[in-house]
């Protein structure tokens, strides 16, 4: 089953720019790329990668004044979410933190090729 959930994204400029490049690249919408990279999220929890965790660190007041916030309407599987909800509760998270940390994961996992080497051996396999 297919969960909507409606979920407010917090990035600075160039954290909204990185994304929209990369869905205009891949022709998706910005909402669409947003639930792929939770969904890989998703996948790479069993992994036990350090990467997985968000930073803790502390926002400087100069940051907070540059971040916009956008309501994105993601569609997930009720098991993934449920997953990701459970992973946002474990880390004392909110799941919204946890999405944006998903798709900043999504974009660099990307950019290192390590999503390439993953379809690679999926298809080896």
């Amino acid at each position: 089953m297919i969960v909507r959930l409606e979920i407010p994204i917090t990035f600075d400029e160039f954290g909204w720019s990185a994304l929209e490049d990369h869905a205009r690249a891949e022709r998706l919408e910005l909402d669409r790329l947003v639930a792929l990279a939770c969904s890989y999220y998703e996948s790479e929890l069993s992994a036990d990668r350090t990467a997985t965790v968000p930073p803790r660190l502390g926002e400087p007041a100069i940051e907070r004044e540059t971040r916009t916030t956008r309501t994105l309407v993601l569609e997930l599987g009720a098991e993934s979410l449920g997953r990701l909800e459970q992973e946002a509760e474990r880390q004392g998270l909110p799941l919204a933190r946890l999405c944006e940390h998903a798709a900043l994961l999504y974009l660099a996992d990307l950019d290192a090729g390590r999503l390439a080497e993953r379809i690679v051996k999926g298809a080896g396999s």
